[in-house]
C-alpha cells in the first residue's frame, strides 16, 4: 500500500499544479497591444516585457519552432502535459534505483522538453543561414535596382528552402499585401524566430524605408552571415572527423579483441591438449 501511495502521490502533484498553473495563467492581464514608436522599439532583441505566463510560454514555443519540432499541435499547455507525464515516468521508474535518483529523474524528465527545443531551434538556425544570406543578397539588389523594400520583401519567400523560413516570409508577404501595415508584419516575423540575423534583417528593413539607405548594410551583414556559415560548415567538418576517428578506433577495438580471443582460445586448447 505504501509503495502505491509513492507512485500515486507525484501523478496527483504534477496534475494538481498544472490545474493551478492554468487557472492562473489564465486569469493574468493579457497582453497589451503596442503603437507607434515602441513597435520600433520591439523589434530590438530586448522587447518589451510583456504580462501573462501563457503569452511568455506561447512566444517562447514560436520563437523556437516547436510547431516544426514537436508536431502541429504543440502548444503550452500540450507541452506542459508532456512535461508532467514524463515527470511522473521519470520518479516511478527512479523509484525502482532509489528516492533521490527517483526525484533526479522526474526534474530532468519534467524540463527535458523545454531545454531540448532551444538546442534543436540553434539547429535550425545554422540551417537557415544559406537561405538568410540568399536573402540579404537578394534584398540589397532588388532595392539597389529601384524596387520598393515591401515589394521586394513580398517576393523573397520563392527561393528559400528551409521550410520554417520559407513558411515565415511567405506570411510576412501575405501580411504586408493584404493588411498593408508593414511595422506589425516585421514584429510577427521576427517574433516567430530566434536569431540575431533575423532581427537585423527586420532593423535594416526599418531603416531603408525612413531613410533608404540600407544597400551597403544588408551587403555587411551578409557577409556576416557567409563567415557564420562557414564557421558551422567547419564545425560540422570537424564533429565528421571527431565521428570517423570513433568508428575507426571502435572497428580495431573489435578486431584486437577477436584476435585475442583467439590466442587465449587457441592457448586453452594447446593446454588442454597436452
Amino acid at each position: 500500500m505504501r509503495e502505491l501511495v509513492i507512485n500515486i502521490l507525484p501523478v496527483c502533484i504534477a496534475l494538481g499544479v498544472g490545474a493551478g498553473v492554468m487557472v492562473v495563467g489564465g486569469r493574468l492581464p493579457p497582453r497589451r497591444k503596442l503603437g507607434g514608436r515602441k513597435v520600433f522599439e520591439s523589434m530590438v532583441r530586448k522587447r518589451n516585457n510583456r504580462f501573462g505566463i501563457k503569452y511568455w510560454l506561447d512566444s517562447f514555443l514560436t520563437k523556437n519552432g516547436a510547431i516544426y519540432h514537436y508536431g502541429k499541435r504543440c502548444g503550452a499547455k500540450q507541452l506542459f502535459i508532456v512535461s508532467l507525464l514524463m515527470m511522473a515516468v521519470g520518479w516511478i521508474v527512479g523509484l525502482k534505483i532509489a528516492i533521490y535518483v527517483s526525484a533526479i529523474a522526474a526534474v530532468v524528465g519534467m524540463l527535458l522538453p523545454w531545454l531540448l527545443l532551444p538546442i534543436l531551434n540553434r539547429m535550425d538556425n545554422e540551417k537557415i543561414l544559406p537561405d538568410l544570406r540568399l536573402v540579404y543578397h537578394a534584398l540589397a539588389m532588388q532595392i539597389k535596382a529601384g524596387v520598393y523594400v515591401t515589394d521586394a520583401l513580398a517576393e523573397m519567400y520563392s527561393g528559400v528552402e528551409n521550410r520554417r523560413f520559407k513558411e515565415a516570409l511567405l506570411d510576412l508577404g501575405g501580411d504586408i499585401v493584404l493588411k498593408a501595415d508593414i511595422n506589425a508584419a516585421l514584429e510577427r516575423f521576427q517574433n516567430r524566430f530566434d536569431n540575431r540575423y533575423i532581427d537585423s534583417l527586420c532593423i535594416t528593413v526599418i531603416q531603408a524605408m525612413e531613410s533608404g539607405q540600407a544597400v551597403e548594410l544588408l551587403s555587411d551583414i551578409a557577409e556576416q552571415v557567409k563567415d557564420m556559415e562557414k564557421m558551422v560548415l567547419e564545425k560540422q567538418k570537424a564533429n565528421l572527423d571527431r565521428s570517423i576517428t570513433f568508428y575507426q578506433l571502435g572497428m580495431l577495438a573489435c578486431v584486437l579483441a577477436v584476435a585475442i580471443y583467439a590466442c587465449i582460445s587457441n592457448m586453452f586448447s594447446t593446454t588442454l591438449g597436452f
